[in-house]
């Protein structure tokens, strides 16, 4: 018997721009995502016997082929051509939130992923890993490696960044949230292509200074969410010191940028959010323990 313990990081979209729609119906994104120190816990096992099964600690999440996790594990196995053999136990702890935009099932999805290139010594390279990611949505590929990354086209062309440092994330997600999809078609009702301020947003990242990252943080979803909770949150976490205020992904989780540890705490607690936390940016997207 074989196993692995991985940790898979949740992450924030620092900048999220939307500058284009593709025929195909995907939409062209330019967003700078980061992970953070928030993480689901999963546990691979390899046993004789076949088949797949996972166990997990939320109700809410599928335990079959829909799970993200299967889909990892099944596009490696298809990438390479390779058949397992053997029974593949997974126990799954969900600690990030799901409907929050910080990606937590893709983030499982890529733990998956690279559990199996080395519990089975598949050798597949990062850009291989990436290739397999994709097949199973736009936001794996990042997580293969994670840190600070500008992520281009559907997700998929992705430029690592300056790391940033000496930064605290307070981080709260509201009750109420909005699908992805219903996100998306807000923004094609109202939104306008490319109205982000990149060059900013790249100075301030450039210059490691939160209080110009807290004015040049962006997402174009904000505007068309529609969730009066989310502004809520926004406001309370300025009130608190926040350098800036903005919700993450397509929601509904908000992150409030500080200098200063103690007032982001207080900002969490305050938020009014049963999930909240204060969270620290790290260079990895899945760490093997």
């Amino acid at each position: 018997m074989k196993q692995m313990k991985i940790r898979a990081n949740a992450k924030l979209n620092l900048y999220l721009d939307i500058i284009g729609k593709r025929n195909d119906g995907y939409h062209e994104l330019k967003t700078v995502m980061q992970t953070i120190n928030l993480f689901d816990e999963l546990e691979f096992i390899i046993s004789d016997g076949v088949g797949i099964e996972i166990f997990g600690n939320k109700s809410d999440i599928p335990l079959d082929e829909n799970n993200l996790v299967y889909k990892g594990m099944m596009a490696v196995f298809d990438y390479a051509y390779f058949s397992p053999g053997c029974k593949i136990t997974v126990n799954l702890k969900k600690n990030i939130p799901s409907q929050a935009g910080m990606g937590g099932g893709s983030a499982d999805c890529a733990a998956a992923i690279i559990a199996m290139n080395e519990l089975f010594h598949v050798r597949l390279d990062v850009e291989e890993m990436r290739t397999a990611a994709a097949m199973c949505g736009a936001d794996v590929p990042f997580f293969i490696e994670g840190g600070t990354a500008l992520c281009e086209g559907i997700g998929e062309k992705i430029t690592r960044l300056t790391p940033i440092n000496s930064t605290y994330f307070a981080v709260a997600k509201p009750s109420k949230a909005i699908s992805t999809p219903e996100a998306y078609s807000l923004f094609d009702k109202n939104g306008s292509y490319g109205s982000g301020d990149y060059e900013a947003f790249e100075k301030a990242l450039r210059g490691n200074n939160n209080e110009a990252l807290g004015k040049a943080i962006y997402n174009a979803f904000d505007r068309f969410c529609e969730l009066d909770a989310v502004e809520n949150v926004k406001s309370r976490f300025v009130s608190d010191g926040a350098l800036g205020a903005q919700m993450t992904g397509s929601g509904s989780a908000v992150f409030g940028i500080f200098d200063d540890k103690q007032k982001a705490q207080l900002a969490a607690q305050n938020s009014g959010c049963e999930f909240n936390g204060v969270y620290i940016p790290t260079n990895c997207g899945i760490e093997i323990i």
